[in-house]
């Protein structure tokens, strides 16, 4: 019975292990169409601040329910103001929001949860850019990230009722992705890189007057998105130092590391810690769906293209002479829908692929220059600048070409001359030159014009000539203009995005399938196995 007892036991520690290793079971939240991940649950857990799919209004979701509740009243396109990110503060009475205001900037503002009129709290151009993040426990103060039209990002402190802001730290064009006050107020934790250049993030905790710093969490993995555990004592984190991006803890003291992180759960694919509540529920976002690079030819459907990394793949661009397929991979971790992806470059012969280094912070398209050396592509540099960009395919080397105040992250739209020189789209939001360089396509809100032609087709997001016609994206969908009109493609599970036609004109590649953000929870996950807690 002895032996029977010890074989029980034994059992009974590797499931304990098991168990651990896996972590608490999560379960969804909100995955309806429109779902996002800009806001936070309340301290409570009974709502999610969030923005209104429909309107673009600022929103709470009803967790228990399901249902989401309008806090404002003046988003939508007409009206081209809407929310962006938001957090609750602490007694869940209020809500601090980034609102893209009239004037084609961000401000910040403060809207009672029961409801009534948002009071605008700070208005700054020059600002350009500002995230709340968190509330002091008492509500006086708002944690808010400010990104400068001068590429300078600070993390200060905004007087809810005054609107009074205090700089704690300012760091270059550097910007934590995620912060948050610590239950008593004391701390600031956020995560960060050193130096002038993009490199792998740690944890930092910041006094709460700026007095002092300390990095909780270093290693060569990526280690970011702290947020604190309801008592303060802890630290969750995401890290990829396992090979897999999983969920850690570490234990803080005084505003410094007390001991060696702790694995909460292992392989959280691509998720985004949102807050965890008084009892110790973590609310993230996680990134579900998959895109890969397909091959079309007329009559028949798009056929796969294997690759490295499956799943993760969009916006492919042919070679002028159709030797080489380059496209984008997304990579590292979840950033509120804008991940960085890494430009590979595929020999169509072979299969071979390669990595090319470019720095920078995201792209959104790819165009092949005439000779083959390098690519053109919009998206944003690692200070965070928008704009269209060369990169040199050998080495990634990178020479701007613009940058602009009013563009967003996916840059500027561009196209390659046939002397290698490159056009701008100017005020389209698209364009194409034809491979003999005598014929430029622009699209612009409600209309495509071309080579003295026009269609009046609005949305259009893409262009690509295909001998006299063009192809374009619009409305996630591709059509084609010719001089018969407007005619739909049967480009079935076509993503929406960027695509190429082979200069045989047979063959277009795309991406297809699709990406979306999804609520989970995990309950009590700051319950430890080991009696700590």
């Amino acid at each position: 019975m002895s032996v029977l007892r010890h074989a029980i036991s034994a059992v009974a520690a590797v499931q304990s292990l098991v168990a651990f290793a896996a972590g608490p079971s999560p379960r969804v939240v909100w995955n309806a169409p429109g779902a996002n991940v800009l806001g936070a649950p309340s301290r409570d857990g009974s709502f999610l601040t969030c923005v209104d799919p429909a309107s673009g209004d600022l929103a709470v979701l009803d967790v228990a329910s399901g249902k989401l509740r309008r806090l404002t009243h003046k988003g939508g396109k007409a009206a081209k103001e809407f929310a962006y990110f938001s957090a609750p503060s602490r007694d869940g009475a209020r809500v601090a929001v980034a609102w893209f205001n009239e004037a084609g900037f961000y401000d910040l503002r403060v809207v009672p949860v029961a409801g009534g009129e948002p009071r605008v709290l700070y208005r700054n151009e020059e600002a350009g850019f500002v995230q709340p993040t968190s509330w002091t426990p008492d509500g006086r103060q708002i944690l808010t990230l400010f990104f400068r039209k001068d590429n300078i990002s600070q993390i200060a402190l905004v007087d809810a009722e005054s609107g009074a802001v205090r700089v704690l730290r300012s760091l270059n064009w550097v910007y934590p992705k995620r912060m948050e006050i610590s239950p008593d107020g004391r701390w600031i934790a956020y995560d960060s890189f050193a130096g002038d250049k993009p490199g792998q993030r740690d944890i930092y905790v910041l006094a709460m007057d700026g007095s002092r710093e300390t990095k909780v969490v270093e290693s060569p993995a990526e280690d970011l998105f702290p947020a604190w555990s309801p008592d303060g004592r802890e630290l969750a984190f995401a890290s990829d130092r396992s090979g897999t991006m999983d969920a850690w803890a570490v234990r803080v003291e005084d505003g410094k590391a007390a001991g060696e992180p702790r694995l909460l759960r292992r392989d959280m694919k691509q998720f985004l810690p949102m807050g965890v509540t008084a009892r110790g529920d973590l609310f993230y976002g996680l990134r579900t769906g998959a895109t890969d690079i397909a091959l079309w030819r007329p009559g028949g459907a798009p056929a796969g293209v294997v690759t490295r990394t499956p799943g993760r793949n969009a916006a492919p661009a042919w070679s002028r002479d159709g030797k080489r397929l380059a496209y984008l991979s997304r990579r590292g971790a979840e950033n509120f829908g804008v991940q960085a992806r890494l430009i590979v470059v595929r020999d169509v012969e072979s299969g071979a692929e390669k990595d090319v280094p470019a720095r920078l912070a995201t792209v959104a398209s790819l165009r092949w220059s005439p000779d083959g050396e390098w690519l053109l592509a919009s998206g944003s540099d690692g200070k965070g600048r928008a704009g269209l960009f060369r990169v040199r395919v050998r080495d990634g080397a990178v020479k701007t070409e613009t940058v602009s105040e009013r563009a967003d992250y996916a840059g500027v739209p561009g196209a390659w001359t046939s002397e290698g020189g490159v056009e701008l789209g100017e005020d389209a939001a698209a364009i194409a030159i034809s491979p003999d360089g005598k014929r430029t396509a622009r699209a612009y809100a409600d209309k495509v014009t071309a080579a003295g032609r026009e269609w009046n087709v609005s949305g259009v997001t893409w262009l690509e000539w295909a001998g006299d016609d063009l192809l374009a994206a619009r409305g996630g969908k591709a059509v084609r203009l010719s001089g018969e009109g407007v005619r739909d493609l049967d480009w079935k599970g076509y993503d929406g995005g960027p695509f190429s036609v082979h200069p045989d004109g047979a063959v277009v590649a795309m991406s297809i399938g699709s990406t979306r953000p999804e609520v989970w929870v995990m309950e009590h996950v700051f319950a430890a196995v080991d009696g700590r807690r």
